[in-house]
């Protein structure tokens, strides 16, 4: 059988940040994930069966790549996902204390857009459609700043949302 190795993820974000489910709060632990996957499968549409410039994998192959687990949840959570989970919460902190300084009061909450198009605080990352940053001045106005769900076009092509710190701060000069 056909064996591909890989790695996805920033490695110092993964090495030196202490990592928690965003589920329970428990601590997150790094595992060797492995998957089958045969070329003509669905989900095949997810794996690069190619190595080399020219050759091409035939067949099944197992993918072997590190992963976080939860010891709770008992999920497994790719890299990027967990990372990109982590840059918002500190964007938010970040945006705030940003405001705050320059005289201006806001907060930021997080919720999730589901499929059913409510907003809930957490849901499996199969069934959010977008990121929904709910952002609140002093006189109480309420502003959405949404990001869709993504998937990263490379192995396993782990969700993530495409939030830049820049782009949230222009929407909320421009609303505030």
């Amino acid at each position: 059988m056909n064996k591909y190795y890989y790695s996805f993820g920033n490695p110092f974000k993964v090495k030196f940040r202490q990592h928690y489910c965003y589920e329970c709060g428990s601590k997150l632990f790094i595992v060797k994930h492995r998957k089958i996957v045969n070329q003509n499968s669905d989900e095949a549409k997810y794996y690069d069966f190619s190595f080399g410039a020219t050759e091409v994998m035939i067949g099944s192959c197992e993918f072997i790549h590190n992963v976080f687990y939860c010891p709770m949840c008992k999920q497994t959570i790719e890299f990027v996902s967990q990372i990109n989970k982590e840059d918002i919460s500190i964007f938010i902190k970040n945006i705030e204390k940003y405001f705050n300084n320059k005289g201006k009061t806001i907060s930021i909450k997080k919720y999730f857009e589901n499929m059913n198009n409510e907003l809930v605080e957490k849901d499996s990352i199969e069934n959010i459609k977008d990121l929904c940053l709910l952002i609140e001045d002093s006189n109480m106005n309420t502003y959405i700043y949404r990001v869709p769900m993504t998937r990263k076009k490379v192995w396993e092509r782990p969700y993530y949302f495409d939030v830049k710190k820049k782009d949230i701060i222009k929407f909320i000069k421009e609303n505030i």
